[in-house]
């Protein structure tokens, strides 16, 4: 840290000045000016000799900073020409970085104060150069540290804040909130008016955790992990810690050890309106018994298909390839047990474990809410005999795939007028299977038009026991037949051409 030696020059005549070149380049100060700059030179010098004198400054520490000598206190630049450099030097352009004389000073406005010395007057001027050397010597002090270190301070502040901690101990009520509130079994509930006006109160309570970025919250004192931003405020001895990416700041106090908020709230209230919200909406849920009771009956028919699980998985992949056959018919809506584990299996039903009914309830998460009025027609499905159903519906769909599976003479496909049996199409997509990624749709439609062009020839693609496959079709209905085949999945669109689809996969 601090100026290069090699940059630095010292006059007598203004012994609180360091001077030093800056800009790219610029390594020497051959002239200290005209006469102008010469008497702003001695301006700046005595205003500095007279906060020496009359107040108590840490000069060691910030000559150490700037890593120079004497009565030195501040920098002062020059650019090319032995021009005075109008604008004092910021003094992050030191902090936690070695410079070097090779390049010159970096001429970096983000390192330069936007004050221009040269048009004030001498009592402005004064009130500027004591803000400097405020600025200096904060920076100075904190540069004794490293950056690590203040970004652990800053941390472990903002852990202990009690907002924050108010936000940790109530953490399970606050995501509850925030997902209850977006809930579908709020549409289930009873007294709308009740549930109406809760949601409205949700959004006065949230406000205040709500403005905290989520990835502040990791639960080992070191906020989120993207790149921080310090910014220094000498005046109020605070240091402002950025991140861009959550566009969110706080402030840490040196002389308390704290920090501020980038907006501050009244935390005992905040407290008790949590508490309120809470406390509301397990009121209204109590009053909705009848709903509780579904849920839970749902759970525990979640509970006895578990050991037929698997059983109901085969049978579901099954009845999806039978749909995939017969576009038109809904075959797994077409068996209760079966629609009934479906649903159940894309549902979150987790046992309350919880005196909170807001915690259970906003962890329940329902496929459907329609759920609720076929509970009577699953009730009927639940017996002892679950498993034999459950193997007799598996034997059943394996029959009707057996049954909706093409034979090689099906008719698959038809464009206008040109009809494709199941075994033409299998050697179509055998044809994209070799060659689908590595050309464009026009060359495969080339080939299955049987077109000898001289790019066929030179790929050899001619010789392919595709080409001329369609002939007899026209071109144009060909590349209908690639969207046909992409539309009912046995295509996939790449970036170059086609590539066959799992379900084809299967198929074949």
């Amino acid at each position: 840290m601090g100026l290069p030696e090699s940059m630095t020059y010292k006059n007598d005549r203004y012994p609180y000045i360091i001077l030093t070149p800056i800009g790219n380049m610029n390594k020497q100060i051959r002239s200290i000016g005209h006469k102008f700059e010469r008497g702003l030179l001695s301006r700046i010098n005595e205003v500095i000799a007279d906060q020496v004198k009359h107040r108590s400054l840490p000069l060691d520490r910030l000559q150490r900073y700037l890593s120079v000598e004497g009565n030195t206190v501040l920098p002062v630049s020059f650019i090319k020409d032995d021009t005075l450099n109008p604008y004092l030097i910021r003094p992050e352009l030191f902090l936690w970085t070695e410079l070097t004389g090779e390049d010159g000073l970096p001429f970096d406005k983000r390192f330069l104060y936007d004050t221009n010395i040269t048009h004030l007057s001498s009592e402005k001027l004064e009130q500027h150069l004591i803000e400097v050397i405020k600025d200096h010597l904060f920076v100075a002090e904190i540069a004794e540290h490293s950056r690590d270190y203040w970004l652990t301070k800053i941390a472990a502040s903002f852990d202990k804040h009690p907002l924050v901690q108010l936000t940790q101990s109530k953490r399970d009520v606050i995501e509850a909130v925030e997902q209850m509130n977006q809930s579908a079994l709020l549409s289930q509930l009873k007294y709308p008016e009740d549930v109406a006006m809760w949601r409205d109160h949700v959004t006065i309570v949230m406000r205040p955790f709500r403005t905290f970025p989520k990835q502040w919250f990791t639960g080992r004192m070191e906020m989120c992990r993207h790149d921080k931003q310090l910014g220094f405020y000498s005046t109020k001895r605070t240091v402002g810690c950025r991140c861009d990416h959550c566009d969110y700041t706080v402030y840490y106090h040196l002389d308390s050890d704290q920090v501020t908020l980038q907006e501050e709230f009244h935390v005992e209230r905040a407290r008790k309106r949590i508490e309120t919200i809470e406390h509301q909406f397990n009121e209204i849920a109590a009053q909705n018994k009848d709903l509780t009771h579904q849920i839970q009956e749902l759970i525990n028919m979640k509970g006895k298909l578990r050991p037929v699980q698997h059983t109901l998985d085969e049978a579901l992949s099954v009845a999806r390839q039978i749909e995939r056959y017969q576009e038109d018919a809904a075959v797994a809506n077409a068996y209760p047990l079966l629609e009934m584990h479906h649903k159940l299996s894309c549902s979150t039903l987790p046992q309350r474990g919880s005196e909170s009914l807001l915690i259970w309830l906003s962890r329940v998460e329902l496929s459907d809410v329609v759920l609720f009025k076929q509970l009577l027609a699953w009730r009927n499905q639940m017996d002892d005999q679950v498993n034999a159903k459950a193997v007799d519906l598996l034997h059943q769909l394996q029959v009707r795939l057996d049954e909706a599976e093409y034979t090689e003479e099906d008719i698959i496909i038809t464009i206008k007028g040109h009809e494709l049996s199941y075994s033409a199409v299998q050697q179509v997509l055998d044809l994209v299977h070799y060659y689908g990624t590595d050309h464009p749709a026009h060359t495969l439609v080339q080939v299955l038009a049987g077109k000898s062009t001289n790019k066929l020839r030179r790929l050899q693609l001619h010789e392919t026991r595709w080409f001329g496959l369609l002939a007899e079709w026209p071109p144009k209905h060909i590349q209908r037949l690639f969207n046909q085949l992409e539309k009912q999945g046995w295509l996939m669109k790449q970036r170059k051409g086609y590539s066959i689809s799992d379900f084809a996969e299967e198929v074949m």
